[in-house]
Order: structure tokens, then C-alpha cells, then sequence
């Protein structure tokens, strides 16, 4: 603080003071009060004197933006300036006024968590195949726009319009959905999303200044008196999933073996078409060679064709060989016991 006595602080240890905001004020805080003490021994030129004031209202016009800010400059009430942070300097009030804004902090809105929220239906929302449930979602957001969010929307209490809209979004978003889908964890996440564009396009449409950074889904159910039904249908629901594994599984096992069998029927009956093909063109060749002799011996070819017959005849028949050696009898000679 100045000292009348020792205007300069002579010979004293100035205090280290907290930060570069604490040092402003300070100083301004020495020049008005030094600026007081020496009109007091000037009161005969009041030109001086109402110079003096003048030069220390124009130096209140020095304000500091914190890293995390950025501050909105108006000059008789029209925006001019939007600033960075730093040392910054604008015209004083009445003639100009500056407002703070943190844009790097992230805000959140919950809905659908207090009981009270739930009685004027914050968080009760209607399917879109009419089933009722209760929806439990946080949205975190952050100031994009200082300008927009200071003028073009005016909220009684900071994220108003944004739990609003969120509430909304998120309304029309469930509602073309059927319950089955918002409960499931894919649902979940694609609700979420959804919800996250349509909220931004809203709050774009009124130019608030704000960006949504991200909308976290934390319970979705159906309401207490039918949720022990909802579990038996998402019980039936997982067996119906068990089931259908199981059933693609069996086809996996089957299918393979199926086509393994087809493929070694085909090879066996390849095989036997070669075979056949094969015998009959064994036959054709010996059936012409057979001819050839024919034609030059017939009768020896027929009695060697007549023996080779009636061999494979006989071999397949019993045999009995009947002798008129002695009369009134007969001789029996059992050929087929003599092979064995």
C-alpha cells in the first residue's frame, strides 16, 4: 500500500504477491491512492486535478484472461472483440464491459437419476413400439462459442438449455426404437450416438455456443412392475441365442462330413465307370482276336467256347457222375467233396 510519508517505499522490501492479477490490482491500488495524496496538495488547478482522474479511471480498463478463458469485449453494449488469454486492456465501464468465459471446462448434465426427475417424467420415455422405460443418460459438453453462449440464448442457471434439449433428443431418438433394441448393449451405444448428432444439430439450430462432447448411456430398464417379465424375455431371448450356436455348430460338424462322403462316393463310382470301361474293352478285344481264330478253325473254336462254358457252368453246381457199369445199380462218385 502507498505511504504518504515514503511515497516510493524507499529502502522497504516490496511483498511478492500471488499471481499477475493480484499484482494489478496493487499497482492501480498505489496509483490512486498516490494520485489522491498529491491532489490534496493541488486543490488550486483543478485541470490537473481532473486529468489525474481521468487517467486513473482509463487505467481500471486492464483486466487478465486465465489460460482456461476467453473474454467477450463490448463497447456500449455492442459486441466488438473476442480476446485470448493474456494482459488485455478495454475501455472502462460505462463505456465498455468485459465478460469471462472458461471454454476449456467440461460441464455435465444428468438426467433421468433423481427421483424427482422421474415424477415429471425427466427420465420416463415411450418406445417405438409403445413400451415405457426409464432412460438414465449423462451429457458432457463445453463451451465452443463465448459470444453465442453469452447473448443468443439466456438460461436461468448454466446448462439449462442443454439438459432441455438432451431430454428431447434423446426422447425422439428412443421413440423410433423398440425396447428390445435400447435394451441390448448394441442398441445402447447406437442410441448414444444418434442421440449425440441430433443434440448437437438442436443446440446448432439456436447458435448457444456449445459442443457436445459426448452422451453416456447409464441404465436403460423397463419399468419395476413388468421388469421381472423383461428378464424372462431376455432369458428367453439368450436361449433362443444358445440354441441357434448350437444349431450352426451341428451344421458346421455335419456339412463337411457330408460333402467329404459325397466326394468319396463319386471318386468309388469313377473308379467303378474305369473299371466297367475298362472290362469292356478287354472283352471287345478278346471277343475280335476270338473271331480271327473263328474263321480259321471254326470247329475247334466252338468246342473250346463249349468247354470254357459248361466249365463255368459246372464249377458253380453240384455234380454228381452217374456210370452204367454194373447193371441195377449205379456209382456215385461225389465230385464236390473232392475239391475240399
Amino acid at each position: 500500500m502507498f505511504n504518504e510519508n515514503n511515497p516510493w517505499n524507499f529502502g522497504q522490501k516490496p511483498k511478492r504477491p500471488n499471481d499477475a492479477e493480484d499484482l494489478l490490482n496493487k499497482a492501480l491500488s498505489d496509483v490512486r491512492y498516490f494520485f489522491t495524496c498529491l491532489t490534496k496538495n493541488m486543490g488550486k488547478k483543478p485541470y490537473f486535478v481532473i486529468a489525474m482522474l481521468l487517467f486513473m479511471y482509463a487505467c481500471t480498463g486492464f483486466y487478465i484472461v486465465h489460460p482456461s478463458e476467453e473474454s467477450v469485449e463490448l463497447t456500449f453494449g455492442k459486441y466488438t472483440n473476442t480476446t485470448a488469454p493474456g494482459l488485455r486492456y478495454h475501455f472502462p465501464y460505462p463505456i465498455g464491459k468485459v465478460f469471462k468465459v472458461n471454454v476449456k471446462e467440461v460441464n455435465r448434465e444428468e438426467i433421468g437419476i433423481y427421483a424427482s426427475s422421474l415424477d415429471r417424467g425427466g427420465g420416463v420415455m415411450l418406445t417405438g413400439d409403445e413400451n415405457i422405460v426409464n432412460v438414465n443418460f449423462e451429457v458432457q459438453w463445453h463451451v465452443r462459442d463465448p459470444k453465442d453462449y453469452l447473448f443468443m440464448v439466456c438460461d436461468s442457471k448454466p446448462g439449462l438449455s442443454v439438459k432441455n434439449a438432451a431430454e428431447s433428443a434423446m426422447r425422439e431418438i428412443i421413440g423410433k426404437n423398440t425396447i428390445s433394441f435400447a435394451l441390448e448393449g448394441q442398441g445402447r451405444a447406437e442410441i448414444a450416438r444418434d442421440a449425440k448428432v441430433l443434440l448437437q444439430k438442436i443446440l446448432n439450430d439456436y447458435r448457444n455456443g456449445i459442443e457436445i462432447l459426448s452422451i453416456q448411456m447409464k441404465k436403460i430398464d423397463p419399468p419395476e412392475k413388468v421388469i421381472s417379465a423383461f428378464r424372462d424375455v431376455q432369458s428367453a431371448r439368450a436361449d433362443k441365442e444358445r440354441t441357434i450356436n448350437e444349431a450352426y455348430s451341428h451344421s458346421n460338424d455335419i456339412i463337411p462330413r457330408a460333402k467329404g462322403e459325397a466326394i468319396r462316393i463319386k471318386l468309388d463310382a469313377e473308379a467303378y465307370k474305369n473299371e466297367i470301361i475298362n472290362d469292356a474293352k478287354g472283352d471287345t478285344a478278346r471277343f475280335a482276336l476270338l473271331y480271327e481264330e473263328y474263321k480259321h478253325n471254326p470247329s475247334i473254336v466252338k468246342n473250346r467256347i463249349y468247354l470254357e462254358t459248361m466249365e463255368d457252368i459246372l464249377q458253380k453246381v453240384d455234380k454228381v457222375v452217374v456210370t452204367d457199369d454194373i447193371k441195377g445199380l449205379f456209382s456215385y462218385l461225389p465230385l464236390t467233396n473232392l475239391g475240399k
